[in-house]
């Protein structure tokens, strides 16, 4: 049997290690130096392993023998160690609560997804605003929980908002359900969601951009010096291109070429190339210089690190609602406004718009982003040349 001496005197090496203990018992050392206790068994013919922890965090020598006796006595009696082990997890996770729930998720999903930072903030949200719900056992949630989950949002946030508060709880439900399996069924089956408000359709004219641009003491022309004045370019450029906000603060200069640039991550996850007008192309220009990796210095939100103060919305909001008292006005609606103009300027189907834009549905890009005024409509239907109309000729008087 190895003494604390002997485990603790192993140097490690370039492969992974397997030193006997006893009976069964293996410490298997990794090239980082990791010790591990695994139990080596042969059950109905068939070779299985087990592992009991790390060591010394998890067991020491002695606490790991015991746990090795305990596996030679399953084995003896014909019961798979690794099949109890999942059994006897199975039964402790399935007494946990709401909140224990929602900790495991942050804390094994949230990280792998673009955006886990702001997901961690707003789950830990729910567990603040919710002490009784979260209390509740998993096992013991059901449908008129959420709805109450669901009509207690409501009071306090619009309901575009509650509307995706149901769609992480549903990701939450499903993890418990795919991978935890400690539920049947979702809470959230049969819940309605909340009636969305209808699409934004706020268009920016000419003279607003002029107003935002003196806002921000940037003219648009030249290379923005400050942070602000950084917001202020990207508010331009955003209208010349569709970009996202986090798309535009995320721009690395890798990634920018001759007539295009590369977003390797987007909001639905997939890259996406978007090309270059002349105007975007000579926005740019005014960036080169200030860093040399990213194409900004100014950050979107705090889920690219930027907190407070310094972050592209707070200025945004800071002179556009603020200073300029212009409160029915979004960043996001760059987005609106510069699809738009592609459809009004350029003439752009609508398949090769989505390509542009990076939607997967058009029916969304028609619906929610394409906002044309009824003059523009117009104007549409006045170019149209239609051969089944006959000209009006006046009578030559005599």
């Amino acid at each position: 049997m190895l003494t604390k001496m002997q485990i603790d005197a192993i140097k490690t090496t370039s492969k992974i290690q397997k030193i006997h203990d006893s009976e069964m018992l293996y410490l298997f050392v990794s090239p980082t130096g990791r010790k591990t206790w695994k139990v080596l068994f042969t059950l109905d013919g068939k070779k299985n392993t087990i592992t009991l922890g790390e060591y010394p965090k998890v067991l020491n020598a002695k606490d790991a023998r015991l746990r090795r006796d305990e596996i030679k006595k399953l084995v003896a009696e014909g019961t798979n160690p690794t099949e109890q082990k999942r059994q006897d997890r199975l039964q402790d996770l399935s007494k946990m609560s709401f909140a224990d729930l929602i900790n495991l998720y942050a804390e094994k999903v949230t990280p792998h997804k673009r955006g886990g930072r702001v997901e961690t903030v707003i789950l830990n949200g729910y567990i603040r605003a919710f002490p009784k719900l979260m209390k509740k056992p998993v096992k013991e949630l059901g449908q008129l929980d959420m709805i109450q989950f669901r009509d207690e949002r409501l009071k306090t946030v619009k309901s575009a908002t509650v509307a995706r508060d149901l769609g992480l709880l549903s990701a939450v439900f499903k993890y418990a359900r795919q991978e935890l399996r400690i539920m049947d069924s979702s809470p959230l089956t049969d819940v309605a969601k909340p009636k969305q408000s209808p699409s934004r359709n706020r268009r920016i004219s000419q003279d607003e951009i002029e107003q935002i641009l003196q806002g921000f003491k940037y003219d648009g022309r030249s290379q923005p010096v400050t942070k602000k004045q950084q917001t202020a370019w990207c508010f331009l450029f955003a209208i010349e291109t569709a970009m996202r906000a986090g798309e535009i603060t995320g721009l690395k200069w890798a990634n920018v070429f001759d007539k295009h640039v590369e977003l390797e991550i987007t909001k639905n996850g997939t890259p996406r190339k978007v090309p270059l007008s002349k105007r975007a192309i000579e926005l740019l220009s005014y960036m080169r210089g200030i860093d040399e990796t990213s194409v900004c210095t100014v950050k979107n939100s705090v889920a690219e690190g930027e907190v407070g103060r310094g972050s592209l919305s707070a200025y945004f909001n800071q002179v556009v609602t603020g200073k300029l008292k212009i409160d029915d006005l979004t960043f996001h609606d760059t987005r609106h406004e510069a699809i738009s103009r592609m459809v009004k300027n350029l003439k752009i189907p609508v398949e090769v718009l989505a390509k542009i834009t990076g939607h997967k549905t058009i029916s969304i890009l028609i619906n929610t982003y394409y906002n044309p005024d009824i003059e523009e409509l117009a104007d549409h239907l006045h170019q149209v040349d239609d051969p089944s109309i006959i000209s009006f000729k006046k009578r030559a008087t005599i």
